[in-house]
């Protein structure tokens, strides 16, 4: 008897603890259609982001926690994230990268049907090769095969954007001009080629290199592939960029 009584009183306890624990701290973590995707309060429909991250995958041994970072932020304000994990889908660790923006556009096609999402409200966001692969889509691909209505692109690989660009979106760019992983001259090289300017931003972040929005990172780092580090100044006026593009509320 006296068993059962303190499983009640623990039943109890247990769930007015659970309760009073901040949603904002719950990890609303799924797996659809093949895809990782973090979820927001709510039946929407939400708008949704479209994450392609860099050749080291979701989970770069440098910054392990950096996606499901942002991730989350974005989640916190509204929005669904999707991984379109093209590593994976692909099988190749070095694949081509109109075959990664397929993958992008396999991901967009797939999310446009899904009941909880807004489909006029879709952002693709990369970084590094995953932002060249959005990069190359925006500049082959029509708006209707596209899906996605806006680009973001964090120090993006553009050595793929030969002869004139022709973005069909807008396309916001961030860019560090001490980054020798993925130089900016190509990119802005590229943008001296665009047939509507107009469509373009591109950030220039004084002193900040590859990877300078993640947080798990020293200032200055160096491995195989380059010199990285974390730059707080440049990740915070980048997000500040991402929330009046996105019209994003404070």
């Amino acid at each position: 008897m006296l068993k059962r009584v303190l499983s009640v009183v623990f039943g109890i306890v247990l769930c007015t603890v659970l309760a009073f624990i901040p949603k904002s701290h719950v990890v609303a973590q799924t797996t659809e259609g093949g895809y990782k995707i973090y979820k927001p309060s709510g039946l929407g429909p939400h708008p949704a982001v479209i994450f392609m991250g860099g050749l080291s995958g979701y989970n770069p041994h440098f910054a392990p926690k950096h996606y499901e970072q942002v991730a989350e932020k974005f989640r916190g304000r509204g929005f669904t994230v999707v991984f379109a994990d093209y590593l994976m889908r692909l099988g190749k660790p070095f694949p081509d990268i109109l075959d990664t923006a397929g993958v992008l556009l396999e991901t967009a096609a797939w999310l446009k049907f899904q009941p909880s999402i807004d489909p006029a409200r879709i952002t693709a966001i990369g970084w590094s090769f995953g932002g060249g692969a959005i990069l190359a889509a925006v500049n082959k691909f029509s708006t209707e095969q596209l899906i996605f209505s806006r680009a973001i692109v964090y120090y993006p690989a553009c050595g793929g954007l030969w002869g004139e660009w022709k973005p069909k979106v807008p396309v916001l760019m961030f860019l560090g001009d001490a980054d020798r992983v993925t130089p900016i001259a190509a990119c802005q090289e590229a943008a001296k080629k665009i047939a509507n300017p107009d469509l373009v931003k591109a950030v220039v972040y004084p002193d900040a290199l590859h990877c300078f929005d993640m947080s798990e990172l020293p200032p200055r780092t160096f491995y195989d592939f380059g010199t990285i580090g974390y730059h707080p100044q440049a990740a915070a006026a980048a997000w500040e960029e991402i929330e009046k593009f996105l019209q994003i509320a404070r």
